[in-house]
């Protein structure tokens, strides 16, 4: 029977005052007390007993960390809770040393009595770890050595409530349910966790730890009688023997002037306060110091408490203190200096983001409205001083360039010393130093690289010259931490890869130390490319190591990934929106099932849109934390078994003409194949799914063909699957290339099953970028436009499902009947949110394929181009636009939204006609200029061209290829961007790297430079 609550009470806190060790934790959850006071009392007579109590210590102080930071948690497997919590950085590496204790520790050839004694340690470490993260008291606590007496005492208080224990765990684990957490406070329940986990320093020890890190960063610390010897080093620091009035505990002199102070305190002390205190301190007037001041008050201020360094430039506009991770060195202060001299007006980085980039906006043009919008956030964002702002950009819809031109702008306007691009594959860094060497700053068309230098980061570090350089979260490891190098193929493997193919891998969490080739103040930017959430979280001290602000791009921001942000999302740029602006394609999804020795079935999955219509993107992506919640222990992702694979691939094959009703039943043989990507488990898996396809399709070898991230020729396979039309079919075991290589990409197959949404997520990313009519035609002959990516999901990976809603019928009399009934229902009034959403995709599956003439008439119709008229039935059944709408006019404004964004469809049937009419008739072909104006270019190009060659040959014929096709391109599109080296007819010549190999590397830059300017 159970207790009554009073005196359930009464026994705990009779058991906390009878627990020296343990009682401090019962306000913050009985149960700890419970466990841990169970493990002390029992150690020396029952040590098995107390082992068990440990053990359960241990899964109820995860559970508890858990609910705290709204990491959902599988249960019964203690190892998969630690390994999540891990990886969302709440274990510090002491920390997930003692946890690991108590779940596994078996002592070996100790005494039972021994290992029960460690086990109390362990759990008194931990207790005091959590105490001191909830209540930031870093008070030292020592462990008590209970008498055998009160031994006793402790183990009868003890007695006394287990029997009430089921009941107990039974209440506490409906309360640690999972609950909404801003992700602000998770991140600050992070940066708790990390600092209590770590001794504080005895005060006479401070000191001396803050001269050792000075003296780590370069500075030359003076002893007593050396305070004359200023110009000895660039950078001096001077203990001042002063007597009377207040005075700084050290001065730090650069080039013989006294620059800043450093304030020692002890730990615990609030470091704000202190550097109020410093900020008095370096407001000493002139001439109160026997050695020259630079300036007064002193801008550098430090504070710090051994482990912990504050530092304020008070140069900055509105100046805020920061956290870094190690002193700057002394040649980075002279910098400061030179710049703050140089620029009255704008002495700082931060400063020049608000004096110069607002009033600059040359090269916008070459920008789509979400780059311009996105590139202004982080500009507004760093002007304010803010240290993270996060991204959220589609995939395909030119987050990369975003990050370029942002590069680019931070370079040339705020004069940014040197930046950092992270990105967590190999192949993406030389796609983004390709991408960066040749941008064309708008001020002159010159080559970035000609002005910035791009370098690759390696184990040698950086040349001083560098001004922009490009690392894989793996180099940064190797460096920063001391992790293998990567030379075993691990840079060309995703960490989306890592986390989903195993069952248990590392989840320790990094642990940075000094580097001198690499310091903390190497950059003043850093720009991460859509990383795995690892980086911000079991890696994240990779990017706090560093005294630069963190510009994140993210194609699916998860709560890990939002929460090292601090919730600090400056802009976002939907997968619905990009549909709508035609810079993505809709998706379906499809599944297949096989029931034992039955035929393979073809069916749809169940529809997403209630889930979806409710909850706002953000929730959306915050949810993405479940990723391997519950699967996470389970051995390797289940796949579709091999005597499975032919049924599965025949089904496939068999529905084809389904979903590709125009190209397949118009013959064609295996070129009307739809480039497909195939997800396999692993190579094995993979070689035998490549002949099933082989088989099923009765195709030769080119056909289809497997690319895996370690093969050699992965990246040579990658472009002939990119470029060449007899390749139709890759087996793929991971996301193998930039997103942006598969474009021609229209159908993925899931074999496997798969773990993460986010994941799951990035698997769609890769074929819903939209590509030129010309260019899917040259690799799929017969292919008029695309205008949708299909997905057939045979491993049950479409749970992740997170449509708006699922077209499947969106060509054909069906598409057109499905079209007219949902134009009906909106000329009624009777149209619903899932309906408007619907008619929104359906109508957006239209932009592909639009002529101009077409994009014309519907523009004179309805007042407004069909993207626009989209982007509109979107957003009025968008959870996030109608929130805001809300708040601002309330259910009047969301109503007058949903009605004026359906106005132009209901109020004129001949623009309803029109639409309908363009699924009757096949797609033109886009990307060409027509009639006279199409001539008159093609001529004056023409007459450049022959101009150019004359002056600037002569050429060899593979040279000329180039030129010829370069001005091809300039003829249709009238400007030429370096991106379509990469794009058909370029790319079946080895694109970027067949151009600088035809002409040099670095002749080949200059002549694109001058032939774009002689063709223009």
């Amino acid at each position: 029977m159970a207790l009554e609550p009073s005196v359930l009470e009464s026994r705990f806190t009779d058991l906390a005052l009878a627990s020296a060790n343990f009682g401090f934790l019962l306000p913050h959850e009985p149960l700890l007390v419970l466990h841990g006071a169970s493990c002390e009392a029992r150690a020396a007579i029952a040590p098995a007993e107390a082992v068990l109590a440990a053990r359960q210590f241990g899964e109820v102080l995860a559970a508890e960390l858990g609910h705290r930071a709204r990491v959902r948690l599988p249960t019964g497997d203690q190892q998969a809770r630690l390994d999540l919590l891990s990886r969302a950085g709440m274990l510090p590496g002491p920390v997930l040393d003692a946890f690991n204790d108590l779940h596994r520790f078996d002592g070996g050839a100790h005494d039972e009595r021994e290992v029960a004694a460690h086990l109390v340690g362990r759990c008194f470490a931990l207790a005091v770890w959590l105490f001191r993260a909830l209540t930031g008291d870093p008070e030292p606590m020592t462990f008590v050595h209970a008498s055998a007496s009160d031994l006793q005492v402790l183990a009868q208080r003890v007695a006394a409530l287990e029997e009430d224990l089921p009941c107990l765990r039974r209440e506490f684990d409906q309360r640690v349910a999972p609950a909404p957490l801003a992700v602000a406070e998770r991140e600050q329940l992070i940066v708790s966790a990390r600092d209590a986990a770590y001794e504080p320093l005895r005060e006479a020890d401070i000191s001396a730890e803050v001269q050792r890190r000075l003296a780590k960063a370069g500075w030359d610390v003076l002893g007593a009688g050396e305070e004359s010897q200023l110009n000895r080093s660039l950078g001096c620091v001077l203990v001042p023997r002063l007597g009377g009035g207040l005075r700084a505990d050290m001065l730090l002199t650069v080039g013989g002037q006294v620059v800043g102070i450093v304030e020692c305190k002890r730990d615990g002390i609030d470091l704000a306060e202190a550097m109020e205190q410093a900020g008095a301190l370096a407001k000493a007037p002139e001439g109160s110091l026997p050695w020259p001041v630079w300036r007064s008050p002193l801008p550098y201020r430090y504070v710090s408490d051994g482990r912990r360094l504050l530092f304020c430039d008070a140069n900055d506009p509105e100046s805020h203190a920061r956290l870094v991770s190690g002193f700057h060195q002394p040649r980075t202060l002279a910098r400061w200096q030179r710049e703050a001299e140089a620029d009255g007006v704008a002495p700082t980085y931060r400063a020049r983001q608000a004096a110069y980039l607002q009033l600059q906006d040359e090269g916008f043009d070459q920008l789509r409205i979400a780059q311009r919008g996105a590139v202004r956030a982080i500009e507004q964002a760093l002007a304010a001083g803010q240290r993270r702002a996060l991204v959220q950009m589609a995939v395909g819809s030119g987050a990369s360039f975003t990050g370029v031109f942002t590069a680019y702008r931070q370079l040339h306007y705020a004069r940014a010393g040197r930046i950092l691009f992270v990105t967590d594959r190999k192949l993406a860094v030389h796609q983004l130093i390709a991408q960066l060497r040749q941008f064309s700053m708008p001020d002159g068309g010159r080559p970035l690289d000609d002005v910035y230098h791009v370098q690759e980061l390696t184990a040698h570090g950086l040349a001083p010259s560098a001004s922009v350089a490009v690392a894989t979260v793996q180099r940064l490891s190797a460096m920063l931490a001391g992790t293998p190098a990567p030379e075993d193929g691990s840079e060309s493997v995703a960490a989306y890869e890592t986390a989903e193919r195993q069952a248990h891998s590392d989840a320790t969490p990094l642990e940075v130390s000094y580097c001198e080739a690499l310091p903390p103040d190497a950059f003043d930017l850093i720009i991460v490319d859509d990383c795995h959430r690892a980086l911000y979280g079991q890696r994240r001290a990779l990017l706090e190591y560093f005294d630069a602000p963190v510009v994140g791009f993210s194609a699916t921001p998860t709560a890990t990934v939002l929460g090292f942000f601090k919730g600090n999302l400056v802009e976002s740029y939907s997968y619905e929106q990009a549909v709508a602006d035609g810079v993505a394609v809709d998706y379906s999804v499809y599944q297949i099932q096989v029931d034992g020795d039955r035929q393979s079935a073809f069916a749809t999955p169940v529809d997403a849109v209630g889930m979806q219509a409710r909850r706002s993107r953000r929730a959306r992506y915050e949810d993405l934390d479940e990723e391997l919640a519950f699967t996470v222990g389970q051995g390797p992702a289940r796949a579709v078994p091999s005597e499975r694979l032919a049924k599965v691939v025949t089904a496939f094959r068999n529905a084809l003409p389904t979903l590709f009703p125009d190209r397949m039943q118009h013959g064609g043989g295996l070129l009307a194949v739809p480039k497909t990507v195939v997800l396999a488990q692993d190579g094995l898996h993979a070689d035998e799914v490549v002949e099933r396809v082989r088989d099923v399709f009765g195709a030769g070898d080119v056909f289809c063909r497997r690319i895996t991230p370690r093969d050699a020729y992965a990246a040579e396979l990658l472009r002939e699957f990119r470029t060449t039309p007899q390749f139709r079919i890759a087996v793929v075991t991971d996301l193998i290339s930039g997103n942006s290589d598969m474009r021609v990409m229209e159908c993925l197959l899931i074999l496997r099953e798969v773990r993460s949404a986010a994941y799951y997520e990035q698997l769609l990313a890769m074929g819903t970028q939209t590509i030129s009519s010309a260019e899917l035609r040259a690799v799929t002959p017969g292919a008029d436009a695309k205008a949708q990516l299909v997905v057939v999901d045979a491993a049950g990976a479409s749970r992740h499902l997170q449509l708006l809603v699922n077209v499947t019928d969106a060509s054909g009399q069906r598409g057109r009947a499905a079209l007219e009934r949902l134009l009906h229902r909106a000329t009624d009034g009777r149209a619903t949110p899932q309906e408007t959403a619907e008619l929104a995709i359906r109508l957006a599956r239209l932009i592909p394929a639009l002529s101009d003439a077409d994009g014309a008439e519907i523009r004179k119709l309805a007042g407004r181009p069909l993207q626009e008229l989209v982007t509109r039935l979107l957003d009025s059944v968008d959870s996030d636009h109608l929130a805001s709408l809300r708040r601002a006019g309330g259910k009047r404004a969301v109503e007058d939204e949903r009605r004026e964004a359906l106005y132009p469809l209901t109020e004129d049937l001949q623009l309803q006609e029109v639409l309908l009419d363009l699924y009757d008739r096949p797609a033109p072909a886009r990307g060409t200029t027509s009639g006279s104006r199409g001539r008159r270019q093609d001529k004056t190009v023409g007459r450049r061209l022959a101009e150019f060659v004359e002056q600037s040959g002569p050429f060899n014929s593979a040279q000329l290829w180039w030129i010829e096709k370069i001005a091809d391109v300039v003829a249709t599109e009238t400007r030429f961007d370096p991106a379509y080296l990469d794009s058909i007819p370029f790319s079946a010549r080895g694109g970027t790297d067949g151009f600088l190999d035809a002409f040099g590397p670095d002749a080949a830059i200059d002549l694109l430079g001058e032939l774009r300017r002689a063709l223009a």
